[in-house]
C-alpha cells in the first residue's frame, strides 16, 4: 500500500490514508495499523484497489509510512521472466491471425470478381 498522512489547517486532526493495495488484509503488517481501531478496507468500486483510513490522535508520535513494517520480508518485488514457450505460442498466434486475414481478403476478392464477370 501507499501510506498518506493527512491532517486540516490547524494540526488537530491527522489521519493515515493508506491506499492502492489489492490484499484487503495488507495493512495489517503496517505497526500503525495493526495496534489500533482503524476502518476495514474497503473498495471504491467493484475491480478497484482497497483503501483504508486510521484517525491518529494528537499525542501520538508514530509515523505514517511505508517503512514501518514489523516484518521487512513482505514487502517484495515481483519481476517478470522471459519464457521461450510464451514467446514462440504469441509468435504462432499473430502469424495464424496474418493467415485468417489473408483467407478472409482473398475470398472477399474472388466473390467481388466472380459477380463482376456475370
Amino acid at each position: 500500500p501507499s501510506y498518506y498522512e493527512l491532517g486540516d489547517v490547524n494540526g488537530t486532526i491527522k489521519a493515515c490514508l493508506a491506499t492502492g493495495f489489492s490484499r484487503s488484509n495488507a495493512t495489517l503488517e503496517n505497526k500503525l495499523f495493526k495496534n489500533s481501531n482503524s476502518s476495514r478496507a474497503v473498495r471504491a468500486s467493484g475491480d478497484s484497489l482497497h483503501s483504508e483510513v486510521l484517525l491518529l490522535s494528537g499525542n501520538h508520535t508514530g509515523k505514517c509510512e511505508i517503512g514501518t513494517y514489523e516484518n521487512e520480508s513482505v514487502v517484495c518485488v515481483e519481476t517478470l521472466d522471459k519464457d521461450v514457450t510464451v514467446n514462440t505460442v504469441s509468435l504462432l498466434v499473430v502469424a495464424l491471425r496474418l493467415l485468417f486475414i489473408k483467407t478472409v481478403v482473398f475470398n472477399v476478392l474472388m466473390t467481388l470478381r466472380l459477380w463482376l464477370r456475370h
